[in-house]
């Protein structure tokens, strides 16, 4: 899948219940989502990763943040809170439209459609904090790698990142993206569809193992519901000097 396809499949799964497409808990399918609710998922992560990041010795400035893969601003939203201004990127034309309207804070967040390989749209080192959660897994590999290196780009020197990404495992490291793709397609009858990508960690470490940046923590467990085809990977990451 490249780029046009995926804004394309996102874009139409953005249409119709865009919340349960971001967080899809089976009992909340077919607008069941309490937009109140919803976003205070949003809230609860964004305190947990904090806590997290004072346990490692972290504490960003409360300059600048990016939430990348935003889709309608739950995690936008819940950093608001915390600097004086967000930007939050998608992929999805559709989410974003939603977004717009659950924005509380339209001084202070902007959101931004981006088509493309990288960030090239948003500047160099002005970003305190990037923050991205079950975005990047429908990310094709390919392009998971140039965002993920312009993260530290990005970054204000001494500012953090903190990213979720999945592994494949058991079998499914067998079966190449594309042919996964094929079948998703098939099944889904030509509709859009939620695809997954996995990134192997070593890859990941090769991006940020490097002068210029430090893996500050790395968590990896079993994937709520997919645990024989995929690891949830989580990783902190501060931007050194050169």
């Amino acid at each position: 899948m490249n780029l046009d396809e995926a804004s394309r499949n996102w874009t139409a799964l953005g249409e119709n219940d865009p919340l349960w497409v971001v967080l899809t808990e089976p009992d909340k399918k077919n607008h069941r989502w309490n937009e109140t609710e919803f976003f205070a998922t949003g809230t609860a992560q964004i305190a947990d990763i904090f806590q997290q990041l004072q346990t490692a010795g972290l504490s960003p400035a409360p300059g600048r943040a990016l939430d990348f893969g935003c889709g309608v601003g739950r995690l936008t939203q819940a950093l608001a809170a915390r600097f004086a201004a967000v930007d939050g990127v998608d992929i999805s034309a559709s989410m974003l439209r939603h977004a717009g309207k659950f924005n509380r804070f339209p001084d202070r967040v902007k959101y931004h459609f981006n088509v493309r390989p990288d960030l090239a749209a948003f500047p160099t080192e002005q970003y305190d904090f990037i923050g991205t959660l079950i975005a990047l897994q429908h990310t094709p590999p390919r392009f998971q790698r140039s965002y993920l290196a312009d993260f530290i780009r990005l970054l204000k020197p001494g500012g953090v990142a903190y990213f979720q990404t999945i592994h494949a495992r058991g079998w499914r490291r067998l079966v190449p993206d594309w042919g996964a793709d094929f079948i998703r397609k098939r099944r889904s009858r030509g509709q859009a569809f939620i695809p997954l990508y996995g990134l192997p960690v070593k890859t990941v470490r090769q991006i940020f193992e490097r002068p210029g940046s430090r893996i500050v923590k790395f968590d990896s467990t079993a994937y709520p519901g997919w645990e024989t085809r995929y690891a949830n990977d989580v990783f902190i990451v501060q931007k050194t000097a050169a």
